[in-house]
C-alpha cells in the first residue's frame, strides 16, 4: 500500500525542524507534507484546526506527531480513522476526557519564563544558547528555528483541549529519542503498541533524518498490516 504522511509539528518549535525528515520520507517514496503553525495568535484551537486542515488537503495514511503535537494526535487521527507515529511525543493521560498542553512540572517551569508583551520567549531562548546548541546540526539551523518559532501566550498550555474516547486503543506507534519521554514509552509498551528507543536527543529527526525516516516507515509497515 503506497503510504503517505503528514507530519504535525510541535507548536512550540515551528515547522523548520521537520523539512529535513519529510524530505527523507519523500525520497523513500513516502509523500509526506508537514503541516503548518499558525501566524500571530497560537491558541489550541487554531493549532488543531490548522492540523485538521493539512489532512484533509494531503490525504495521509499515517500522522507523525512530534513532541506537544502529541497531544493534538489522537483528535486529528480520529477524524479519519488514521493511525499516528508518536515520536518522542506527549500523550494524554489515559482514561481522561480532555488534556491540558503540558505537564504539571513543565507548566511550573514555564511560569519561570519572562513574558512580553503578554507572550513567552521563543522556544530556543528558554535556555541558555550554548545548552540548546547542542541540538542542532550548526548555529545556522539555531538561528532558522529560532527566527521562525511562534512566541506562545502562557494560557496556551492551561487551555484544555478535547480527546477521544479509547484513543489509546486505536492504531499507533511510539518512536522515542533518548529517555526523555520514558514514561510515555513505557505507556505505549503497556497499551501494547510497536515501540523503538534510539539513542540521541529530542530533535533526532533534525539530526538524523534518514534514519529517523527509515524507523518511521519500518513502524509504519506495522500499523498498515493492522488498519
Amino acid at each position: 500500500m503506497s503510504r503517505r504522511f503528514v507530519i504535525l509539528p510541535s507548536p512550540l518549535l515551528g515547522t523548520a525542524t521537520y523539512a529535513p525528515l519529510a524530505a527523507s520520507l519523500t525520497e523513500r517514496e513516502a509523500p509526506t507534507a508537514v503541516a503548518s503553525v499558525p501566524d500571530g495568535d497560537v491558541t489550541p484551537e487554531r493549532v488543531l484546526a490548522g492540523f485538521r486542515a493539512a489532512v484533509a488537503e494531503h490525504g495521509p495514511t499515517v500522522l507523525v506527531a512530534h513532541s506537544n503535537a502529541g497531544y493534538y494526535a489522537p483528535a486529528v487521527a480520529a477524524d479519519l480513522d488514521l493511525p499516528v507515529i508518536f515520536m518522542d511525543a506527549a500523550l494524554p493521560a489515559e482514561g481522561e476526557s480532555e488534556t491540558l498542553l503540558a505537564p504539571a512540572a513543565f507548566a511550573e517551569f514555564i511560569q519561570t519564563l519572562p513574558i512580553r508583551d503578554g507572550l513567552l520567549p521563543l522556544w530556543p531562548l528558554w535556555w541558555d544558547r550554548a545548552d540548546i546548541a547542542t541540538l542542532f546540526p550548526d548555529e545556522d539551523w539555531l538561528d532558522l528555528v529560532t527566527s521562525e518559532g511562534p512566541r506562545l501566550a502562557p494560557a496556551y498550555f492551561t487551555t484544555p483541549i478535547a480527546v477521544p474516547r479509547g484513543w489509546e486503543a486505536r492504531p499507533a506507534a511510539y518512536l522515542a529519542f533518548g529517555d526523555t519521554y520514558a514514561a510515555e514509552l513505557a505507556f505505549a509498551e503497556r497499551v501494547g503498541w510497536e515501540v523503538r528507543r534510539e539513542s540521541g536527543h529530542h530533535l533526532g529527526h533534525l539530526a538524523e533524518p534518514g534514519r529517523v525516516a527509515e524507523l518511521v516507515l519500518e513502524l509504519s509497515s506495522g500499523l498498515s498490516r493492522e488498519t
